[in-house]
C-alpha cells in the first residue's frame, strides 16, 4: 500500500525544472544526511530559506513520521541545540560489524573525568582532582585533543585557572540534546545492586 505521505515543494528562486521535483524535506534530509554534527533551526534555514523554524519542526516531524512509517533504519534527533540523522539502535551489530574506522575508546579514568566535566561544569583542574584524587593532566589532553570538551574561560580566583565544560560534540556523541537531559545521580537506584 502506498503511503500518503505529503511534502511541499520547494519555492526556490532558481527556474530550473531540476529545483521545481526537489521538495524542502528532501534539502532538508539531505543536509542532516550530509552533516558530521546536528544543524540548528537557523542552520537549516540559512540554507532552504525557509523563514519560519515552526515549518523546518513540522517537516523535521514529518520526515520522522515517514521514516517510522516505512520502517526506515534512522530517525531524525534532537541533539546538542540542533537535529541530527541517526541510525536506529536495533542495527548497531551490523554497523559495528562493518566499522571500518575504529571508535574512538576512552580509558576509565579519562571518563572519569569527562563524567565530572559534565556534571560539575564549569570546573577547574584542581576540582577535578579534588574529587578523583588523582593528576588530571592526561585526561584532560586527551578530552581537549577529542573535542569532546572546551575551555570554557578562566576563573576569577587566584591564578586564574581554567575551567572546563562539555563541548557540543559531547552532546552529539552521547545524544543529549542540552546538559539538562544528563540522568541525575537520583536516577540510579544505587542501593538496589546487590
Amino acid at each position: 500500500m502506498k503511503n500518503s505521505y505529503h511534502i511541499t515543494q520547494q519555492t526556490n528562486p532558481d527556474d530550473s525544472a531540476e529545483s521545481d521535483r526537489i521538495s524542502e524535506s528532501q534539502i532538508i534530509e539531505a543536509l542532516l544526511f550530509s552533516s558530521q554534527q546536528s544543524l540548528t533551526i537557523q542552520q537549516i534555514s540559512k540554507v532552504t530559506g525557509i523563514k519560519h523554524s515552526k515549518k523546518i519542526r513540522k517537516l523535521l516531524e514529518e520526515l520522522n513520521h515517514f521514516y517510522r512509517e516505512n520502517e526506515r533504519a534512522f530517525h531524525i534527533q534532537q541533539v546538542a541545540d540542533g537535529y541530527q540523522l541517526r541510525t536506529e539502535t536495533r542495527f548497531q551489530k551490523w554497523i559495528k560489524k562493518g566499522r571500518i574506522v575504529k571508535p574512538v575508546q576512552l580509558s576509565q579514568s579519562v571518563m572519569e573525568t569527562l563524567s565530572i566535566i559534565a556534571y560539575q561544569q564549569p570546573v577547574t583542574r584542581a576540582e577535578i582532582e579534588d574529587i578523583r584524587t588523582v593528576d588530571a593532566t592526561y585526561a584532560l589532553r586527551t578530552l581537549l585533543n577529542k573535542k569532546l570538551i572546551r575551555i570554557l574561560g578562566r576563573k576569577e580566583i587566584m591564578g586564574r585557572p581554567l575551567l572546563y565544560g562539555s563541548s557540543k560534540l559531547f552532546l552529539e556523541v552521547f545524544g543529549f540534546n542540552s546538559i539538562s537531559d544528563l540522568p541525575r545521580p537520583e536516577d540510579f537506584d544505587i542501593m538496589s545492586t546487590p
